[in-house]
């Protein structure tokens, strides 16, 4: 039985998959097939939006259950109610000035405050890391590491660390950046192969 239930959902799922896919390829041309496309299309951000709806009622659940056995992290539940809480209240009174001064006096500086983070983890870790033992990319993680962090100073004259770290910036980085994303999209075609073909675990058992 859940053999033959694997085997319908996979059906299922290859079905609607090439039906989207064959509807977006046409275009405009096939103006049946890509409107029925779309109608999936929003059927399926429907499903997204009422997934993070379930897993913001879950959140709340979890930690006010949290709250009320008081439980190991008590204070950490707390205050993520709060928080959670307080931003859904802000966004359903749409005030866009107490949206604006959440944004500017908290979260940017507790993404300030994890920035700072980050900069003494990658020092610690170089250090670390040279201490263990001295190799050639121990040398190249720390010079660059160095030469972003002096190129990153406020100062006003343009020197030679500033620019070392703008060609960091545009080349290196930015080639990583492409090649991660690179990978994303060859990853997310091969998913989407694997679902197509039915080979995928989660819709055969």
């Amino acid at each position: 039985m859940n053999r033959l239930l694997g085997i319908i959902a996979s059906a299922f799922a290859i079905g609607f998959g090439l039906l989207v896919l064959f509807g977006l390829l046409s275009g405009q041309q096939g103006e049946a097939l890509y409107s029925l496309a779309t109608i999936f299309l929003q059927l399926t951000a429907v499903t997204l939006g009422i997934a993070v709806l379930i897993g913001i009622y879950n959140l709340f659940n979890v930690h006010t259950r949290r709250i009320i056995r008081r439980d190991r992290g008590l204070i950490y539940s707390l205050v993520l109610v709060l928080s959670a809480a307080l931003v859904i209240g802000l966004w359903l009174t749409n005030n866009d000035d107490a949206n604006m001064v959440v944004l500017e006096n908290v979260q940017v500086a507790i993404e300030s405050a994890l920035g700072g983070l980050v900069l003494f983890a990658l020092v610690y870790g170089a250090y670390r890391l040279m201490r263990r033992r001295v190799t050639w990319s121990g040398i190249l993680f720390t010079a660059v590491l160095l030469v972003v962090l002096i190129g990153s100073l406020p100062v006003q004259d343009e020197t030679l660390f500033t620019q070392l770290r703008a060609w960091l910036l545009a080349v290196p980085v930015s080639a990583g950046q492409r090649g991660i994303l690179l990978g994303i999209a060859l990853a997310t075609i091969v998913t989407g192969v694997r679902v197509l073909t039915g080979q995928d675990r989660t819709y055969r058992e």
